[in-house]
């Protein structure tokens, strides 16, 4: 019997434009900037990205291929996830993330679905995601509007 499946849903308003905050989810050197320190990417519908945060507990390591590319509008990428949370080696879910024009503002909807490991569930759950974005809001240098996470 297949583990049950979780997905969590976080919706910001960013102050920049939809180009710009694109542009930070698919650029090697954003990315190293706001998300994890080893970062690369093919940005392409078909191309590959590969993310790595070194913990004390150990490497978490993330790849996965963008199955939907339209940009400056809509991301669909598998997230492989392997490292200490992964009891099995790995655990595969699914990542989609849309950016709307609001005004001078972006809204940035992200459902990561497809979470089937518990504790990695609830790492998400509890704000893994509002702190990247925490993160992105600084880089992008004016934070702004207020996370919801459901």
């Amino acid at each position: 019997m297949a583990a049950e499946s979780e997905s969590v849903r976080v919706t910001r308003r960013l102050a920049a434009s939809p180009e710009r905050v694109f542009k930070c989810w698919v650029d090697p050197a954003l990315l190293r900037q706001w998300l994890a320190p080893i970062a690369e990417s093919g940005a392409r519908a078909g191309g590959r990205f590969r993310l790595e945060v070194s913990k004390p507990e150990g490497a978490h390591v993330v790849t996965g291929e963008y199955r939907e590319f339209v940009l400056n509008r809509h991301l669909v990428m598998t997230w492989v996830y392997e490292g200490p949370m992964a009891p099995n080696g790995k655990m595969e879910a699914l990542l989609t993330v849309e950016f709307r024009k609001d005004g001078e503002y972006t809204e940035l909807d992200l459902h990561h679905g497809g979470l089937t490991n518990p504790r990695y569930f609830e790492t998400i759950r509890q704000g893994a995601w509002t702190k990247a974005l925490d993160a992105l809001d600084a880089l992008l240098g004016k934070p702004a509007g207020s996370a919801s996470l459901s």
